[in-house]
């Protein structure tokens, strides 16, 4: 008989606030899979991020290997400052549902990151979100692509986040709150729909409301949160409580419409609650020489694009924003991003300088051209000022990482060269902003009470921890407390499925089955993907409407 396995993503999903639920009865679902089954805390990719972690657990490879870091990427090989928007032929080696329809079983993966554009796996495949501004499905995402009309017209599409994410203003959290629980409902009933069609070997669907939820509404949930707001009507002050409990329906409904005998759950990181200190860390860079701006108002130009930017991210209607992104030419996408991030730095004169997302503390050399002797000097003095860096008493930077001490493979060249692990101050993490958006020589400042709510790109209320949650349950499996890499869940199932693993997975089989058998492995060297950039016969009609807007 062949074991069928149920995954359910659920994008940040957090122990502590699933611990207290447990404690009251509010999650009987996850409840009865812990209960008989393994589970603990999942240790994300350092930093503990969307894109690199969900690839890691759809491949059992880590990001050296699999070459998925971020929502951008470059080569750092090739010395030019070009980002690349990393989509999912970027990844190197294959996903477990591209792995399992070699092996001829039927698959689905549904609203899964890093899956855009869809694989044509023996299944179904909707992609999850495929850039920063991507709120709902279009055709591409879908495999076979006539799914996407079936899809409108029985549920009115699928979407990741119904709303944008930028603009936080008055009755902003009301709605947010209202189609978080409406889009859960709407997931659910996709995905029963999806498992009623026919048998599937391998089903996984993924809820981004529980990390949406949490960036936007931690400040609500936490009485000790430095955002908190005690004059919160009830209502948002349970949405994340409200959250967690309509998943645990939905997982119901799932497990009884897939009749698995595996279900597993995971999330890609964990939560906690943002501080009110930001950090400027180019600003900080360049008070120690290390980042050199242009002569002649090019900072202000920086500053004048990356307004431009956040403007038209609000004009823009939120569901038009991922089909504009799709269909710019990945050259001029390339290039936008570029110059609205690098476009006032002096290259010649730089040696660091970061991207400042507040997800991940990193930097980039500009070393091109130097020793391996003089890199590890100048790495050794960057580090030095970092840990010194000191912010009203405290120092933000507990370390600093070479990318080679971290990540080992063929792509690790796509990483930022130093990755910090931040402290928290007091249990709350430090906010990172743009510098291009500081005043002259600011390292560092509070956040006012205006800035606590927070949004993409200003500093949402709730922030990323390095552990999330892993459940497997059902056949086989022995219920204990168990800890797990993201890479471990692959091949894990694999051999809980009693499928073969192929030799490129880097994961360990976590020991939670009650049997005892021979792993059966299998060698396997992918063929090394061609990387697409996503061209479009709209380019100049694009390229207008951008002029439009500002960006050009």
């Amino acid at each position: 008989m062949t074991t069928r396995v149920l995954i359910i993503g659920l994008d940040g999903a957090e122990w502590s606030v699933i611990q207290p639920l447990l404690a009251e009865g509010g999650l009987p679902n996850l409840q009865k899979l812990i209960e008989q089954g393994a589970f603990g805390p999942l240790n994300s990719t350092t930093p503990p991020m969307t894109l690199p972690s969900w690839s890691s657990m759809l491949t059992g490879c880590y990001p050296g290997t699999h070459g998925i870091f971020d929502f951008v990427h470059r080569d750092s090989r090739s010395g030019n400052w070009e980002l690349e928007f990393t989509n999912s032929t970027h990844r190197r080696v294959p996903t477990i549902h591209e792995w399992l329809s070699l092996c001829g079983k039927r698959v689905a993966s549904i609203a899964v990151p890093t899956t855009w554009p869809p694989s044509p796996v023996n299944g179904v495949m909707v992609s999850g979100f495929d850039s920063p501004v991507s709120t709902g499905i279009d055709g591409s995402f879908c495999y076979p692509q006539d799914l996407y009309a079936e899809i409108q017209t029985r549920f009115g599409g699928l979407h990741f986040a119904d709303f944008q994410e930028s603009a936080v203003g008055e009755g902003w959290l009301e709605e947010a709150r209202t189609l978080l629980l409406k889009e859960i409902a709407r997931k659910q009933e996709i995905g029963q729909w999806l498992l009623e069609r026919e048998d599937w070997d391998c089903f996984m669907l993924l809820f981004g409301e529980s990390d949406t939820a949490s960036h936007h509404f931690w400040r609500f949930f936490d009485p000790q949160s430095p955002r908190f707001d005690p004059q919160a009507p009830t209502e948002l002050r349970q949405t994340i409580h409200d959250v967690y409990q309509r998943l645990d329906l939905a997982v119901g409904r799932l497990m009884e419409s897939a009749d698995a005998e595996v279900v597993c759950i995971c999330s890609d990181h964990g939560f906690g609650g943002a501080g009110d200190y930001a950090l400027f860390l180019n600003q900080f860079l360049a008070s120690k020489g290390w980042l050199i701006s242009k002569e002649g108002g090019s900072q202000s130009m920086g500053r004048v694009l990356d307004w431009t930017r956040r403007v038209a991210l609000n004009w823009v209607p939120s569901g038009a924003q991922g089909r504009l992104f799709r269909l710019l030419p990945q050259r001029l996408k390339s290039s936008l991003e570029s110059r609205t991030r690098f476009g006032h730095i002096d290259f010649e004169k730089t040696v660091a300088v970061s991207d400042e997302m507040n997800y991940a503390a990193t930097i980039r050399l500009n070393t091109s051209g130097m020793s391996i002797k003089e890199e590890k000097s100048i790495i050794a003095d960057i580090r030095r000022d970092l840990l010194s860096w000191e912010v009203d008493g405290q120092h933000p930077v507990a370390d600093v990482w070479y990318r080679d001490e971290i990540y080992q493979g063929e792509e690790v060249y796509r990483a930022p060269e130093l990755i910090l692990e931040l402290n928290l101050r007091e249990g709350y993490s430090y906010t990172l902003l743009p510098s291009l958006r500081a005043n002259s020589n600011e390292t560092w400042r509070r956040l006012t009470p205006a800035e606590y709510q927070g949004g993409k790109g200003l500093g949402m209320n709730g922030s990323h921890r390095q552990h999330g949650v892993f459940i497997v349950s059902g056949k086989n499996v022995r219920p204990q407390r168990v800890e797990a890499d993201m890479a471990d869940i692959a091949p894990t199932l694999l051999y809980l499925l009693d499928e073969v693993i192929p030799s490129y997975m880097e994961g360990k089989i976590l020991k939670v089955s009650t049997t005892e058998r021979t792993t059966r492995r299998v060698s396997y060297h992918p063929k090394p993907t061609v990387s697409q950039a996503n061209n479009s016969s709209e380019h100049n009609a694009i390229r207008r409407r951008l002029e439009q807007l500002g960006y050009l």
